[in-house]
């Protein structure tokens, strides 16, 4: 069975690409993806001849009609991640700002857009921090999740 590991910086993607089945991130958005992480976890497993490697994409996700309203929560609720030397480089390589700049936000077209970017970026697999805007909302979440992935897998 394929393991994964949590890598973010240059030597850990190496060996994730080279030695595991792939990485599990962390605040890694498709712009960082796309632009440093998939690359680097690729050029290695290239490199070792090692399968294509899983990229395992997780991120806060909240389904709202407020959106700014959610990422001021998402900034409080994960405000530590933006002070985080690793983590900060990966917001950074992402152009986000703030860990609220990471997460995805929005009405079900909005969070199907950023799901899909995560995907072209070279997500293969994405793993919601499903987080609390509003009331009823980690349901509708939830709910949204579910609905997508039946409709993807049906």
């Amino acid at each position: 069975m394929p393991c994964g590991i949590a890598a973010l910086a240059p030597v850990m993607l190496r060996l994730a690409g080279e030695l595991a089945g792939g990485t599990v991130l962390w605040m890694a958005n498709a712009q960082s993806v796309e632009s440093y992480i998939k690359p680097r976890i690729d050029r290695a497993a290239t490199n070792a001849g090692a399968p294509a490697p899983e990229v395992i994409a997780s991120l806060p996700i909240a389904l709202t009609e407020d959106v700014d309203a959610a990422r001021d929560e998402a900034n409080q609720q994960f405000s530590m991640y933006g002070t985080l030397p690793s983590y900060r480089a990966i917001l950074d390589h992402g152009g986000a700002e703030h860990p609220g700049d990471a997460a995805l936000l929005g009405n079900e077209t909005q969070l199907d857009a950023e799901l899909d970017r995560l995907e072209a970026a070279g997500v293969t697999l994405f793993n919601g921090a499903i987080f609390r805007t509003e009331q009823g909302g980690p349901d509708r979440t939830r709910e949204y999740l579910a609905d997508r992935a039946r409709a993807r897998n049906g």
